[in-house]
Formats: structure tokens, C-alpha cells, sequence
């Protein structure tokens, strides 16, 4: 069963609001879910064999327009292939699960300082407090994010920023969006345009119980995402163009998650 008492660190820090007049930027709580959005960018784009240094290129081009439209964004970022060499090399070598974990995030970490370097706007340091998005957003920055703690994913890790933010969550990755299986292995797999928060996790809890499964979501962020209602799209982040579309309220193509679905 999750364990939710892991996330009682993330609660909010109850700083006192400040007065909007004085403010250059206006304070988060005053801004909509639809305008503040929380990115997790899946490893599996920007870390193949290697860094993709022109897709990183490419998405910081497109997060810095939307981002002088008005738009706000936090950045997470994933590992990818390199990660999961590393954390093979660790457990090959002794290393515990935690351990392991803990190499793992290094390696992401280490992704995020690569898009940090893109961005025209991006706070200078990778973050590891979920709180400190807050401030840095009000500043004007852009906070990006790699992974937290062993055990957490920096899907769960998005979630959890979006869940404290009350902000849009955008899961960037390799597939079109949500499917009823792998549709690279199924030729045949439905895509879902729309899929409720409970048919989501009945759909991951199935593709974890098969070994060798490679999920879009983890099961502990669709909890979350699930149990504060967060709005949440699925992207193909290899078409940055409909990344725009869905970002400026336009037509796309991807899966959003919904509550419940309409009769």
C-alpha cells in the first residue's frame, strides 16, 4: 500500500502573503493552475547513450518564449538511460537499493544543471526543496528540479511541486501519451485521449505487476495527482510544437487526466 506520511515534509511552509502592490511579480497564490505549470521532463528524451544536447536546446528555446508570454514554469528532470546504467553499475557493485538510488539522483541532478545552462531565466542551482519553488517563482526565475529522495521518482517528484503549487502538471516523454499497453511492443494498444484518475492507476498498478514494463507514470505519482485533482497532460516531448499548443490552451495531441468522465 503507498505511504503517504513520507510526503508530511512537503506541506506548506505557511509564509504570511505578501502585499501584491509592492510586488514586481505577482505571488503565486494569486496566479491560475492554468498559468503556472510544473514540468517533468523524462530522461528518456534528453539522456539516451548520451545528453541530446539539441533536444534540451530546442525545449529551453520553447520554455523561454512561453515563459516572456507569461507563462511559469519549475523543471524536473530525469535520468534516462545513462541513470539506469549507473544504478546497474552500483547494484553490480554491492550497493544497496538505497545506494543505488542515491547515484541515481546525482545523475539527474546533473541533467538538470545541462538544462539549467539552456534556460535564459533558470535559478543557477538545482533544487532539492519542494518549498523553495514558491520564492524563486516569485522572483521571476525559473526553479528546476532533479530527483529528491531514493525511492521517489522525479515524475512523483513534479507531482509532488504541482500538488504544492497548485499548479498544472506536464509529463514530457517518448510516447504520444496514455495507452492500454506498451504501443511500442502493441501495434494494436489504445491511445486515450482523456482518461480518468482512477482508470490511470488501474492501468499502472497492471503494467507494474508485469516485470519488464516500462511505465509512464509510476504508481506513486498518479496517487498524487489523484488525490489533490491536479490537472495533468501527457506529451510526446520530441514535438515541442504541440508542447506550445497544449501550453497556450490550443489543440494537441496527448492525454489529459480527468477527474471523472463526462456522461
Amino acid at each position: 500500500m503507498f505511504d503517504e506520511g513520507i510526503f508530511k515534509i512537503f506541506d506548506e511552509s505557511g509564509e504570511e502573503k505578501k502585499d501584491t502592490q509592492t510586488q514586481e511579480i505577482e505571488p503565486i497564490e494569486t496566479i491560475t493552475a492554468s498559468k503556472t505549470y510544473v514540468v517533468s521532463v523524462g530522461g528518456s528524451l534528453i539522456a539516451k547513450e548520451k545528453p541530446d544536447v539539441a533536444l534540451i536546446g530546442k525545449l529551453a528555446e520553447k520554455i523561454n518564449m512561453l515563459q516572456k508570454e507569461g507563462y511559469r514554469f519549475v523543471i524536473v528532470v530525469g535520468g534516462g538511460k545513462v541513470c539506469r546504467n549507473y544504478i546497474a553499475a552500483a547494484k553490480a557493485l554491492g550497493a544497496s537499493n538505497f545506494i543505488a538510488d542515491s547515484i541515481g539522483i546525482a545523475v539527474t541532478r546533473i541533467n538538470a544543471m545541462l538544462m539549467i545552462q539552456a534556460l535564459d531565466n533558470a535559478y543557477p542551482n538545482v533544487l532539492t526543496e519542494v518549498e523553495k519553488s514558491k520564492p524563486i517563482l516569485d522572483s521571476g526565475k525559473i526553479p528546476v528540479y532533479g530527483g529528491l529522495l531514493p525511492g521517489i521518482t522525479t515524475d512523483c517528484v513534479a507531482a509532488l511541486i504541482a500538488e504544492f503549487l497548485k499548479a498544472e502538471f506536464v509529463n514530457l516523454t517518448n510516447v504520444d501519451g496514455i495507452y492500454s499497453s506498451d504501443p511500442k511492443t502493441n501495434p494494436n494498444a489504445k491511445f486515450y485521449p482523456e482518461i480518468t484518475y482512477d482508470r490511470l492507476i488501474a492501468l499502472m498498478k497492471l503494467a507494474e505487476s508485469k516485470p519488464g514494463q516500462n511505465v509512464v507514470l509510476d504508481l506513486p505519482s498518479c496517487l498524487i495527482l489523484k488525490r489533490s485533482k491536479i490537472p495533468a497532460i501527457i506529451l510526446n516531448g520530441n514535438d515541442l510544437e504541440n508542447f506550445v499548443s497544449a501550453i497556450r490552451g490550443y489543440e494537441y495531441r496527448g492525454t489529459r487526466i480527468i477527474e471523472r468522465e463526462e456522461q
